[in-house]
């Protein structure tokens, strides 16, 4: 009877110890992990150390976007869907720097023009934690990007807008374009008429000619031209006076004087945003239509469920005003 105890007892012992560790498995120490990312897990374990058909099945007190070592629990598994739990430290880390998108390499503008250097940014973006916000602080280091602008819209000239952008753990990308300011076009001036007094041309000094040989007691006088007509110098037209240019409103000249001066005239206006009552939602600066953009995707679920995305885009009206748009993107 004694015998038979020992017996079942030690089967019992090789039965538990064989179900809850009947396979093999490698783990790595101090394996890299990429920040905000699912995780490799071909990077927690020695395949070729290891038996085959192994897995990961959980990893336990893991946070993806906490940088630096971290000790976190693993459950290995098998194809027989054997467990196996193994303690290991990994290391979390951001490698990723943010991406800046410009709508064009290079613009160009003319003396005098308005010019919003954010307005040809398309986006900036960091891969794991998404859009990243305009900054006034150029001293920034985290989360945030700015604009350095040396353009002057008063002188002709090539400048250069750069932009820098941190994301929240400090990984730095920089983009800048290039700004070509043309002088602006001299107006020409106008050509006053010219008044030219029409002068008259004689012949024998201005006085007759007595052809009989009178006597003595003629006398000279001014000769006259009997057909009846004076030979005079020709008298050059007087130039038409130059029609005045149209002026809009706001004090500048319409771009195409053929059309009203708040018509629509650049940029993708007719895909931009409209309210009920058919305008456009306008805004001064690129910046702000963003804010905007921004905030009703947050807050109405009208256009949260309807768009995934949008871009801010700068229009023009024919009287040279300039404004910020917004396009929604399905």
């Amino acid at each position: 009877m004694e015998k038979l105890r020992v017996f079942l007892l030690g089967f019992l012992v090789f039965f538990i110890v064989g179900c809850s560790s009947s396979f093999q498995v490698s783990v790595k120490e101090n394996a890299v992990l990429e920040y905000g990312e699912k995780p490799d897990h071909s990077l927690l374990f020695d395949k070729e150390q290891s038996d085959e058909d192994i897995t990961v099945k959980e990893m336990k007190n893991f946070d993806s976007k906490k940088l630096g070592e971290q000790e976190i629990t693993v459950v290995f598994t098998n194809a027989d869907e054997k467990t196996k739990e193994e303690t290991l430290k990994v290391t979390v880390k951001d490698t990723k720097k943010p991406e800046i998108k410009l709508k064009k390499d290079k613009l160009e503008i003319t003396e005098g023009d308005k010019f919003d250097a954010a307005a040809n940014i398309e986006s900036v973006k960091d891969p794991v934690d998404g859009d990243i916000k305009k900054s006034d602080d150029k001293k920034l280091t985290k989360n945030g990007y700015f604009i350095t602008s040396d353009v002057d819209t008063k002188k002709a000239g090539s400048y250069t807008v750069k932009i820098t952008a941190f994301d929240v753990n400090g990984n730095k990308a920089e983009s800048s374009y290039k700004v070509s300011v043309k002088a602006k076009p001299q107006e020409s001036d106008v050509q006053q008429p010219v008044n030219q007094t029409p002068t008259q041309t004689n012949t024998n000094n201005g006085y007759s000619n007595n052809q009989n040989g009178s006597s003595a007691g003629s006398s000279n006088k001014p000769a006259t031209n009997n057909t009846g007509s004076s030979n005079q110098g020709t008298q050059s037209k007087p130039q038409q006076p130059v029609p005045a240019k149209k002026v809009c409103p706001n004090g500048n000249e319409p771009i195409d004087p053929n059309l009203p001066c708040d018509a629509w005239y650049s940029g993708d206006f007719e895909h931009c945003y409209k309210d009920e009552s058919g305008n456009i939602v306008l805004f001064p600066t690129a910046e702000e239509a963003y804010d905007w953009a921004w905030n009703e995707v947050l807050n109405n679920p009208e256009i949260a469920s309807k768009y995934s995305s949008y871009v801010t885009t700068p229009i023009g009206k024919n009287d040279n005003s300039h404004y910020h748009g917004v396009t929604f993107i399905k």
